[in-house]
């Protein structure tokens, strides 16, 4: 699954309800003890057991991700019926399982990824599997709608735009949406009573993913009021009425479901609570502290280009540059996505320059199945295994479900003879460079999952979750290297050369304006991630742990952490969002989804491109004498058989040893670091630190 740009490898409900290591066997007719001579024949029948069931189980999250709402109530049923199974079974195969440990064995590990996690009851599991599919399916279907032409002829207003929006939801009611607290001259209002009604004729309706996501990218603008708004009234519109729709029904039944996973992880592995659960699962000790230090070790950077696009903001939004302070806040609904993650909107006035990434993937004129055969290429390229036949037959390429929503999905389907891997992608033209990046992630994912395949059923899956993300991400650093733009016709060769004066400055001959340019956009995509995955995890832990009060606090202390660390802020106070509830407007919350795993991959996808750019130029990662000898940048992987023979022994090796061994053999260390990414933008750092210096600009926020 890839971060917040609506991707998903398969439902984290479906991985929580019934985790693929701890999946129940169909029938169990003879107790294990009767049967099982030694621990070896425990170990053996455990993982046959665990590959016939992990496949009913991703059989179960690929018919959720690809089936018509109306049959989902099905599925549901099944999978619960399945996880209050499960419980049985893995309480039965954990006790006999501890006592073979007793006598001394060799499979702790396979032991301890079996029997970690929570312990919920028949009754419990009911109850998650009914609120989880009521958050998702608010989050999912859930739509804004305002009259056509916002109900009037001549110019529209604000005020008029916000008198006339409505929410429909899911099979549930229709009912007025007020944001007159959000109007120009604020109330105290928030959403009227949703009594069942019809909605105007000839309304405009608007999904969040992927409608008024991309109204917050600037896509699809003349949807609302014929076009007739200024931009920033309209990205305030999308960004306040989506919280509006999905924030307020959502915050009691979380509530409700973090007493349910708080129980079941207190009575499973004896943790206080879900977070301490999550975090369990990466493997690393302490894990809140070295989160926090890596965040602090690129926090420099973040605040750097924060404050040179605060900079173009209120340049760009004269109307809101009042309210923007020099060394202030800037508005959330400004700066791109639906929770700010992508500034990439501010790159060309920052660094102007010809080429345009995205206006290259567009005019390559690529099919779905083009970008689907050219992820494919890249892997291979290294010597990593094809896409097989099943592959090809059952994969959605290009192809929406549900009405045409589509989430990028990787899925491993367990089959016999490990040949079933599965892939949901749906380009489109106004965004292929982001599907290529979307399609290079997801089949990240299925190589990972062929690589392992040969290891015994409990440890054919990443080391780490996060090892899974960061796989794709450090690939598609190599596959959008100048060289491979080039070499995919995206991009002239003209601008690989150096030259002789960047207006700009700066000391690398080796660099030109391109290089620059290149650099700026992918942080501007990159960086702004990673204080909310940071922050999204933070929030959740301190919920779960109760050192923050959900019922008083719940969207107080949430946008605390958002102004201190992000450095944004909401377009109305954050007293009038109080009673809100706005960590709901992102999709991992309803899914379930845990953030750290993006945060840690957001540096180790780095850490592994560097790695391997190592192995294709030295044939090893572990000598540092050896200097790369051209900017991070431009270490093309493509071809590369000596990064792809390590990167298969690493990935080989499965779950089967614990993060460190992996990390180690792919880059010579042992800690997750910040090095290999500040390294990569460090030309760029150097940009900033001279563009900050010449405007006078401040580094930095109040809060």
């Amino acid at each position: 699954m890839a971060r917040n740009n609506g991707q998903k490898c398969t439902s984290n409900v479906v991985l929580y309800l019934l985790p693929i290591l701890t999946v129940l066997p169909s029938v169990v007719t003879q107790s294990r003890l009767e049967n099982a001579t030694d621990a070896k024949a425990w170990f053996e029948r455990m993982n046959a057991e665990l590959h016939a069931l992990n496949r009913e189980a991703a059989q179960y999250g690929w018919d959720l991700s690809t089936q018509h709402q109306s049959r989902v109530e099905f599925t549901l049923e099944s999978l619960v019926q399945l996880a209050q199974r499960k419980s049985a079974w893995l309480q039965e195969a954990c006790d006999e399982g501890a006592l073979y440990r007793q006598q001394g064995w060799p499979y702790d590990r396979a032991y301890y990824l079996l029997c970690r996690g929570p312990r919920n009851t028949p009754e419990e599991l009911s109850e998650m599997a009914q609120l989880f599919s009521y958050i998702q399916r608010i989050y999912t279907e859930s739509e804004v709608c305002i009259p056509a032409n916002c109900g009037q002829r001549g110019r529209p207003s604000a005020t008029v735009l916000w008198a006339n929006t409505f929410v429909q939801y899911p099979r549930l009611s229709v009912g007025h949406l007020d944001l007159s607290f959000v109007a120009p001259e604020p109330s105290q209002g928030l959403i009227s009573a949703m009594a069942p009604t019809k909605l105007p004729k000839q309304m405009e309706c608007f999904s969040g993913e992927p409608d008024l996501e991309r109204l917050m990218l600037s896509d699809g603008m003349h949807r609302v009021c014929s076009g007739r708004l200024p931009p920033e009234t309209v990205l305030r519109w999308a960004w306040e009425s989506w919280r509006m729709a999905v924030g307020p029904p959502m915050r009691q039944p979380y509530g409700r479901l973090i007493e349910l996973m708080n129980a079941g992880c207190m009575r499973g592995a004896n943790h206080r609570d879900v977070g301490e659960c999550w975090r369990e699962e990466l493997e690393i000790p302490e894990l809140r502290l070295q989160v926090d230090r890596l965040w602090h070790e690129v926090k420099p950077f973040y605040e750097k280009l924060h404050a040179v696009v605060r900079h173009f903001v209120r340049e760009k939004h004269p109307a809101e540059a009042a309210s923007i302070d020099a060394d202030g806040l800037i508005p959330a609904h400004l700066l791109g996505g639906m929770w700010s993650h992508s500034w990439t909107q501010y790159g060309r006035d920052i660094i102007p320059h010809p080429v345009d990434l995205d206006a290259a993937f567009g005019r390559a004129n690529w099919t779905s199945m083009d970008l689907v055969r050219r992820a494919e290429d890249l892997y291979a390229s290294l010597g990593l295994a094809r896409m097989t036949d099943e592959f090809w037959k059952h994969s959605l390429i290009g192809k929406g479900v549900d009405g045409g929503k589509c989430h990028g999905t990787a899925a491993n389907m367990y089959a016999d003879g490990a040949s079933d891997y599965r892939m949901i992608v749906c380009p489109r033209s106004e965004a292929a460079a982001q599907d290529f990046y979307v399609t290079v992630h997801e089949m990240g994912h299925i190589v990972y999952y062929m690589e392992a395949a040969k290891q015994p059923t409990i440890f054919s899956d990443g080391t780490t979750a996060a090892f899974q993300e960061a796989l794709g991400d450090a690939i598609y650093l190599g596959a959008i290297t100048p060289q491979h733009l080039v070499r995919l016709g995206l991009l002239d060769s003209k601008h690989m050369a150096p030259e002789k004066e960047l207006a700009f400055g700066g000391a690398d001959a080796t660099l030109n304006t391109f290089d620059y340019a290149f650099l700026l956009r992918m942080a501007l995509g990159k960086l702004p991630t990673i204080p909310f995955e940071y922050l999204m995890d933070q929030y959740r832990w301190d919920i779960f742990d109760a050192s923050v009060d959900y019922g008083q606090d719940a969207n107080s202390y949430f946008w605390f952490l958002l102004e201190r660390q992000q450095g944004i802020r909401p377009p109305s106070s954050v007293a009038a969002r109080v009673p809100l509830f706005d960590p709901a407007a992102v999709y991992h919350l309803s899914d379930n989804t845990p953030f750290v795993r993006y945060f840690l991959a957001s540096f180790l996808s780095y850490q592994l491109y560097e790695g391997l750019c190592r192995s294709a130029l030295f044939g090893t990662v572990t000598n540092p004498a050896n200097e790369i000898p051209m900017p991070l940048h431009r270490c093309d992987l493509y071809g590369s058989k000596k990064a792809g023979k390590l990167l298969r022994k690493a990935l080989a090796l499965g779950s089967s040893v614990h993060w460190t061994d992996v990390l180690e053999k792919l880059t010579g260390e042992v800690d997750i670091s910040a090095k290999s990414l500040l390294r990569y933008y460090q030309p760029l750092s150097e940009f900033l630190d001279r563009f900050i210096a010449r405007h006078r600009l401040t580094v930095g926020w109040e809060h």
